[in-house]
Formats: C-alpha cells, sequence, structure tokens
C-alpha cells in the first residue's frame, strides 16, 4: 500500500491539538530517550484526554537519566523515596515503555537479577535506590530486610510481557536475567516452600533472623503475599499461587522461544498444576466465591475492603480465571466497591473493567485516579499505569513481539465516539491507531519495518473490510465478548483502515 498526500497530513491535527494543549512539552522529561514525536492520546472525552496528559506528564517527572550511580531508572516505590520496588516497577513497566523508557525497565530489572543471592535465601533487594543500594527503609543487612514473597515471580512474568512488547531478546538470553528466573522458580520457591505440596504446612517464619526479636523485620523478611495487612498473621495469599503459575508460563513461553521445548513442557506442567491447586484450594465451592487470605488459625479472608483491602485483583493481573461466571462474580464485586480501595490497589483496576465489557466504568476509575481530588495520585504507579490502560485497555493495543506483530481492539462506549493514540512504541516501531466507535479501526505504522497489524472489530461479522474491499474475517466466540478479526501487512508509513462497511 502506498502513502497518500492525506495520510501524510493524517496526524497533523492531532499534533496541533496537541500543543494548543500543552501535553506535548508540560513536565520536562529527563529521560535522555525522549521521543522525537511524543505519544499522543486524545479522544471525544474531554477529561479523559485531561487524565493522559496529567498521567504522562507526571510519570515521565519521575525519570531519571544516567547520571545516577544506579543507572536509568523511574521512581516505583511511595514517592521521595528516590527508588524503586520489585513490584511497583513490575506495576509500572508496561506503561514505562509505552512511554520510551525501554532503557531504564531493561536496567532495573538488570539490577534485581544481578542481586539475587543464595546468602538473601534467593531474594534480591526489595527496594532499590538512586545509589544503587538497597533503600534504607527496607533493608538492614542480609539477613535482615522487608521482602514479599510473590516479588521473584512478579519479575519474571513481567519480563517475558515486556519480551513480547519490545521484542528485545535480551529479556530472553541475558545471562543475569535467565539466572534470576531459574532461580527463582527452583531454589527459592523450593526454600522458602512455596509449591503446592508444601505451602499449607510451611512455618510461616521460616528463614528469619537468628535473633528475631532484635530485628528490625522479623518475618516480614519472607511475606507470602503482597498484602502487608490483615487481621492476623497471613501464612498464605492467593497473589502467592496466582504469581507462581504467571512465572511458570511466562517461562515456558521463553525457554520455547529460545528453542528448549522439552524444558518448557515442564515448566507448562508446573503452570498446570499451581492453577489445580488455585482451583481448588482457593476456590470456596460453598460460598461460590474466592478466598484471598488464609490465616495462621485456619480462618480465610475473602473479598474485602477498608482497612484490609481487597486482594483479588491479582487472579486478572495473573491471569488465572477462566470461567466466565467466576469472573463476572469477582467484576461485580469490584464494581460495587472500587471507591473504597487504596491507590495501589484502585491502579489495577480499568484494564480488568475495559476487558470484561465496563468501559464506562473504567474511564470513570481513570479520570478519578488522575484527579485533584485523589490525595495520593502522585503515588508514582499510578500515572505510569494510567498509560497502559489507556492503550492496552480503551485502545486494545497489544504487542506480539514473536509474531512481528500489534493488535488493536476498540473498547469505546457509546457516548465515547472516537479515540485515537500516535506515536506508540512497540518492536521496533511507532505506531498509531484510531477508533471510531466499535466498527471502524485506522491504523498507521508511522516509523520502522513491516510489521502485522491484527484489527479485531467487537462482534461476529463474516466479512470485514479493508480500504473499503471486503474479505472473509476471523470470528471468536470468547463468551461475553465475542469479535471478528483480520490480518494484515503495514509496511514503514502505510496507513490502512478496516470497518464493518464499506467506507474509506
Amino acid at each position: 500500500m502506498q502513502t497518500s498526500p492525506t495520510t501524510t497530513l493524517k496526524y497533523l491535527p492531532i499534533l496541533l491539538l496537541c500543543a494548543i494543549l500543552g501535553s506535548c512539552n508540560g513536565t520536562s522529561q529527563k529521560s535522555p530517550e525522549k521521543p522525537t514525536r511524543e505519544l499522543i492520546f486524545v479522544s471525544s472525552d474531554k477529561e479523559l484526554n485531561k487524565a493522559f496528559n496529567w498521567a504522562k506528564n507526571k510519570a515521565l517527572s519521575y525519570a531519571h537519566d544516567n547520571n545516577d550511580p544506579v543507572g536509568y531508572w523511574y521512581e516505583a516505590a511511595l514517592p521521595d523515596r528516590e527508588a524503586f520496588c520489585m513490584r511497583d516497577v513490575s506495576h509500572q513497566a508496561i506503561g514505562a515503555e509505552i512511554l520510551g523508557l525501554g532503557k531504564h525497565n531493561f536496567n532495573m530489572f538488570l539490577k534485581f537479577a544481578q542481586n539475587i543471592s543464595k546468602e538473601k535465601d534467593y531474594c534480591s533487594y526489595w527496594e532499590i535506590n538512586r545509589y544503587n543500594k538497597p533503600a534504607p527503609v527496607d533493608y538492614e543487612n542480609d539477613q535482615d530486610f522487608w521482602y514479599n514473597l510473590p516479588a521473584n515471580f512478579d519479575i519474571t512474568f513481567t519480563a517475558n510481557r515486556l519480551y513480547k512488547w519490545t521484542g528485545n531478546k535480551e529479556y530472553l538470553e541475558n545471562p543475569d536475567l535467565i539466572n534470576f528466573y531459574e532461580l527463582s522458580l527452583n531454589e527459592y520457591l523450593d526454600h522458602w516452600d512455596l509449591g503446592y505440596r508444601e505451602t499449607l504446612e510451611r512455618n510461616r517464619s521460616l528463614h528469619t533472623p537468628n535473633n528475631p526479636e532484635n530485628s528490625r523485620f522479623g518475618n516480614k523478611r519472607g511475606i507470602p503475599s503482597y498484602n502487608e495487612g490483615g487481621r492476623g498473621e497471613t501464612m498464605l495469599g492467593i497473589d502467592m499461587t496466582a504469581s507462581i503459575i504467571a512465572a511458570y508460563k511466562a517461562y515456558a513461553e521463553m525457554l520455547k522461544l529460545r528453542g528448549d521445548l522439552s524444558l518448557s513442557s515442564e515448566y507448562l506442567e508446573k503452570a498446570n498444576q499451581e492453577q489445580e491447586f488455585l482451583d481448588q484450594f482457593w476456590y470456596d465451592n460453598e460460598k461460590q466465591e474466592y478466598r484471598s487470605i488464609l490465616y495462621d488459625d485456619g480462618s480465610f479472608d475473602y473479598f474485602m475492603v477498608g482497612k484490609d483491602q481487597a486482594f483479588l485483583h491479582y487472579l486478572f493481573y495473573f491471569d488465572t480465571i477462566k470461567e466466565d461466571s467466576k469472573i463476572l462474580n469477582l467484576v461485580g464485586k469490584y464494581e460495587a466497591n472500587f471507591n473504597k480501595l487504596i491507590v495501589e490497589l484502585k491502579s489495577y483496576l480499568p484494564i480488568m473493567f475495559y476487558e470484561n465489557g465496563k468501559s464506562e466504568l473504567a474511564n470513570k476509575v481513570i479520570i478519578n485516579l488522575c484527579s485533584v481530588q485523589n490525595p495520593r495520585r502522585a503515588y508514582p504507579e499510578n500515572s505510569y499505569t494510567v498509560i497502559e490502560h489507556l492503550t492496552r485497555g480503551l485502545m486494545g493495543i497489544e504487542a506480539d513481539a514473536a509474531n512481528n506483530g500489534f493488535v488493536s481492539f476498540s473498547r469505546l462506549e457509546k457516548d465515547l465516539e472516537w479515540a485515537e493514540m500516535a506515536n506508540v512504541p512497540l518492536l521496533s516501531n511507532k505506531i498509531g491507531v484510531k477508533h471510531f466507535g466499535k466498527t471502524k479501526t485506522i491504523a498507521h505504522n508511522i516509523n520502522g519495518e513491516n510489521i502485522k497489524w491484527t484489527a479485531k472489530i467487537p462482534g461476529t461479522h463474516e466479512f470485514l473490510f479493508v480500504n473499503g474491499e471486503k474479505r472473509a474475517s476471523t470470528q471468536v466466540a470468547n463468551g461475553m465478548l465475542p469479535y471478528s478479526y483480520i490480518t494484515i501487512d503495514l509496511e514503514k508509513n502505510d496507513t490502512a483502515t478496516v470497518s464493518t462497511t464499506p467506507q474509506s
């Protein structure tokens, strides 16, 4: 497909609007990776545009260049700690990649990998600061430090996501990262009795300091959940099991891409065993809902809000629920209670709502997260995740490095007539996507080599139209949200339109 003069001018209106709004400059970006064309989002929803502009500028203000001893990094912890935390980095990484902070991501993941050690019982540093040291607020020495045990699995899971988004084979092949993945899924998991065979009998104070009464952190050195509160001694969290499943599956995918099919199958089987444990132990058939925390007295928490909070969102984050009825039940609970959640939890929700047919609610949550009325909106993960939610959630943009392609999927509501995102970095490309309701999508390969575009259109359509030409599509049942798709090749600077009617 050749580029027309109209295509050349395609993004002029959006760039002019960006200049008028001041969204392309705003807070100065400290990163030397500042793109020549910044990420842009505009839509017919002015409040959503405002939220995006605030989130982008805020997130970039947390990015730091290579002048600090730790190298490229962005803040991913409580504000003003000048540090990055394993959980927060995992949660912020895709948003950071979309903002052009690929060097930052890889450097921080490498720092976590390089600091895993037997002396720390195969943990890494929970938080690393700009001086390339463990953050003093969480670390006393190798025997006395704070650590949430899902972290190693979260890093492994997210590393695979970053490969899919970037095509950076260092995430698959770097020796330090491979060492981290393998230690985490073997020595670390066994040493801390986290596998499904041992975890219900494990000692909650495993590997605590020799004199816990004189230590700063005691058994906080190995919290078996991201939930740091609760009403008693947490023996195990459902997110612990979910993170193990996600890490096994992620590493199985990485091994397959490296050509080790036999070992890949072994890890996939381990994931299936942990999934069976999650389905049988963590789901209460009598109550017809998931348990979230197991306490030392044998009791459970379920979905809770307020002081104890709800941590079942990790079932979505780690993709461990398959049954539509269970998904709907849990989505409904979060829909009814999202206003009661703290920012660290609420920042996981928009994409969960987008992917389950509740885009209007997802937009509302994003606007709320970015509002000046939100007293904790400056928490770094908040702004980074908003960028991911709009890109992957509302716009349905996903990268697929193994197939040199990307996907788009409109999740607009009827009252949101159109939305456009430009200069999205994925693989070695910059792409743009514009949705008109749920019936028409335009994609532009702004910069980069040939790339495959899979245009997903909501609903079942025997045929779709590519630049007005009728073509057979593939239909996918996908439970409650069926869709049809077609895949086409986009050369550099190509623009194509996929629609349900033969419109230009």
